[in-house]
């Protein structure tokens, strides 16, 4: 029977809940489901009443969610809760789902510039050592003519022999070579990622606030 007192899915947001006998367990003598997407509580082998399934059900995270869209942070929050309430299922696949969220936000927080087979370039910038400083400074030099011609071309300055299109790929090209020489030299002067975060979360929040100024 579908009952008014119970909250709508926290997954579907639909409000066509209702309490369920059986189920589709045979130990799961009492549950309450979701009639639109599945999303089921319920206590294993033993009975409840109505008013402590519903209790169950209406469980809700602590942070208000306004819209179907979680930030991380609020969906690490709900999955850790939902592991804690031991009278709903699949509380081994939250606390999982959690864990890995977690990860996913330390790899988001931490990553700098990520590149296809960086422990590669690491061990480059290993084996020439700080003979590898000149070479960045070729490759910023070689981005700096590439942005230069680009900026040339696109403003509708002096001709140049090449295609835009060949500018662009040139620019594609000199930027892939600038990054793998800042990894390696974030690895050759020992920075981690935590302090460049750190460096240009600052710089992005002076910058932010120019920006407000000058509107």
């Amino acid at each position: 029977m579908k009952n008014n007192k119970l909250k709508p899915c926290p997954f579907c947001g639909s409000t066509e809940v209702a309490f369920l006998d059986g189920g589709v367990y045979d130990e799961m003598r009492f549950q309450v489901e979701c009639q639109n997407c599945g999303a089921t509580v319920g206590f294993i082998n033993e009975s409840r009443s109505d008013d402590e399934l519903g209790e169950a059900w209406n469980m809700r995270s602590t942070t208000e969610i306004k819209s179907k869209t979680m930030t991380l942070d609020e969906a690490i929050e709900y999955c850790e809760e939902v592991a804690t309430k031991n009278c709903l299922e699949y509380v081994e696949e939250h606390q999982q789902l959690a864990n890995w969220l977690h990860t996913l936000k330390y790899l988001d927080e931490n990553a700098v510039m990520p590149i296809y087979k960086k422990q590669d370039w690491l061990d480059i910038a290993n084996y020439y050592g700080i003979k590898q400083i000149p070479v960045a400074i070729e490759e910023m030099a070689e981005l700096t003519q590439a942005l230069t011609k680009y900026l040339r071309i696109s403003q509708g300055g002096q001709p140049a022999l090449k295609l835009m299109s060949e500018v662009q790929d040139s620019v594609e090209e000199e930027l892939s070579d600038v990054i793998v020489m800042m990894i390696q030299l974030q690895y050759l002067f020992n920075i981690d990622n935590g302090t460049i975060n750190k460096i240009a979360d600052e710089k992005l929040k002076r910058t932010l606030k120019l920006m407000e100024e000058q509107k």
